[in-house]
């Protein structure tokens, strides 16, 4: 799919840096990213990720799921990294999540405030699995797939991201 887009955030969680990707995606995932900032502060430890994708929290709509990925240098958070994929089904009433006649949130499938999808260093894929299925999603398989693809894509960004800052120092990188 090409419904999928990847940004560089700054400690505060402003944008500081995408690919030319979704419009809408970009647009709000900056809201997103300081949404979990602020939620979680100093409980958000290194590799951590978050899954979110509640419109009260910076969503576009339940299916852009959106995953969320500190870079830490000397004990601290001094970067975010996120992707917002749209994946096909996420429960609800109807078959792709989007129903045109749903009148609550939860219609539309899984509706997630801020789910710490890797702790530990470890995906916590049957407490993503509950989500989903609680909601009635239709393509676990595929949600598991595609989220631990965004959190690989997240994690390759961090990489390179750290390699930036021991080049060229966290000051200048920051700049």
């Amino acid at each position: 799919r090409l419904d999928f887009s990847c940004a560089l955030f700054d400690p505060q969680g402003n944008l500081v840096a995408n690919a030319p990707h979704m419009p809408v995606h970009l647009g709000s995932m900056q809201n997103a990213v300081r949404s979990q900032v602020n939620l979680l502060g100093t409980d958000w430890k290194d590799r951590e990720v978050i899954l979110s994708n509640h419109p009260g929290m910076g969503g576009s709509h339940l299916p852009d799921l959106t995953v969320i990925t500190p870079v830490f240098e000397e004990g601290r958070a001094v970067f975010y990294l996120a992707s917002r994929g749209h994946h096909s089904d996420i429960g609800g009433i109807t078959p792709g999540s989007m129903p045109p006649f749903s009148k609550y949130l939860e219609e539309e499938g899984a509706a997630i405030k801020s789910f710490k999808i890797v702790k530990d260093e470890k995906f916590q894929e049957e407490g993503v699995s509950e989500i989903f299925i609680a909601a009635n999603s239709r393509n676990l398989k595929d949600n598991i797939a595609d989220l631990k693809a965004q959190v690989a894509a997240n994690n390759k960004g961090r990489q390179l991201v750290a390699d930036l800052i021991a080049e060229y120092g966290l000051k200048k990188v920051q700049a």
